[in-house]
């Protein structure tokens, strides 16, 4: 769980004077200073504890908050009971002028248990984060392909999933923030899953070991809990759309992940009009992508397509594809495109270009867009 300056003053039973809408901040690190101006030594996301024992003047006070605040720190602890009997009143003013988090430690509560306590957190975000970079890597690994079934059921054993599975795909604001919930949620309502961040998505391969169809003898709908997902995370974090898979042996994990994700992309194509959920009932054009999965007519098709540009560039045609995919995803809006690749637009116009010298097509039609698109969509399945 991340830790706040929220949760932090929460869990230490102390309460905070000022700030409280500015709180759900990051806190990286801990400092103790009792300089007039620590920010030289303070990169910003600090909790800075103080004694204050040189704040007596209630100018250095206010220019002291200013400080702080400006340089972007967590917030302030101040400590009473030495050199200040109570929080200074200046201080505490200055402080909500600025929304910027304050609270009291008492005498009876030393600085090392703060900063203990932070510690002990920040090693476990740290051993989370290094978990979820494992589990990526299963994830990556068992979507290659190349695993023979009883070596991926071997790799997927220790998440608890059996031999059928289902893959829950959500397109969240912040992905990564929202892993830790949709982990929490999924420990919650007791289901065997791995979790992890795949293609830009937050993904969940669910355990449906025993299901049959969409909802079987183990109860486990994955449309019905990708919903519930859904509106938690949507609660938190915005706007969250979800996709969800069949329910399928766990030797087709590939083709379900596939399955949700395109999904969720028809959604997306559908300006919300789709459900609230996507499935394998909302797929369109990409069913005929995905029926093509493993037959070489996808490849043939994809190469026939693409070939000019990824064997006529070489590296750079890797490039030139991808600023065609951007291009066409933001339905030909050049100045959008051009931002989503961090570059001007001239130079996207040129690789635009570029392409359609190559392939003597014209992205202006309609028709040469969609046979790119497809192509574009098929090339990731067949990898």
């Amino acid at each position: 769980m991340e830790l706040t300056l929220e949760s932090l003053i929460g869990e230490l039973g102390l309460t905070l004077v000022s700030g409280r809408e500015s709180a759900q901040a990051h806190v990286r690190w801990v400092h103790s200073s009792e300089l007039l101006d620590p920010t030289p030594w303070l990169k910003g996301g600090e909790l800075l504890l103080t004694m204050g024992i040189q704040l007596e003047r209630a100018d250095d006070q206010r220019e002291f908050v200013k400080r702080l605040a400006e340089h972007e720190l967590a917030g302030l602890g101040f400590g009473t009971g030495v050199t200040h009997e109570r929080l200074p009143a200046t201080l505490v003013s200055a402080a909500r002028k600025r929304s910027f988090p304050v609270f009291e430690v008492p005498y009876e509560m030393p600085f090392i248990a703060i900063t203990e306590r932070v510690f002990a957190q920040l090693v476990n975000e740290r051993y989370e984060m290094l978990q979820r970079s494992m589990v990526g890597d299963v994830l990556a690994e068992a979507l290659t392909g190349h695993l023979y079934p009883e070596q991926l059921q071997a790799r997927l054993r220790p998440f608890g999933i059996g031999d059928e599975v289902a893959v829950l795909a959500f397109r969240a604001p912040d992905a990564g923030a929202a892993a830790a919930p949709l982990e929490r949620i999924l420990e919650r309502e007791r289901v065997h899953s791995l979790v992890a961040i795949r293609a830009g998505l937050l993904c969940a391969v669910v355990d449906v070991s025993g299901a049959e169809g969409e909802a079987g003898a183990s109860g486990l709908d994955p449309t019905e809990l990708a919903r519930k997902i859904r509106g938690e995370l949507a609660d938190r974090f915005g706007d969250v759309r979800a996709a969800a898979s069949r329910p399928a042996p766990t030797h087709s994990l590939r083709l379900s992940f596939h399955e949700a994700r395109c999904a969720l992309e028809a959604l997306r194509l559908n300006d919300g009009l789709a459900p609230e959920v996507a499935t394998y009932k909302d797929l369109g054009a990409f069913q005929l992508l995905l029926s093509l999965q493993d037959d070489d007519a996808l490849v043939s098709y994809c190469r026939g397509v693409l070939g000019p540009v990824e064997q006529g560039e070489g590296e750079y045609g890797h490039e030139l594809l991808r600023s065609l995919d951007v291009f066409i995803e933001h339905n030909g809006h050049w100045e959008q495109a051009a931002s989503a690749l961090y570059c001007h637009r001239h130079t996207l116009r040129y690789r635009i270009r570029r392409i359609e010298q190559m392939t003597g097509r014209d992205f202006s039609n309609a028709r040469d867009r969609i046979e790119f698109w497809l192509a574009l969509r098929g090339r990731e399945l067949a990898q």
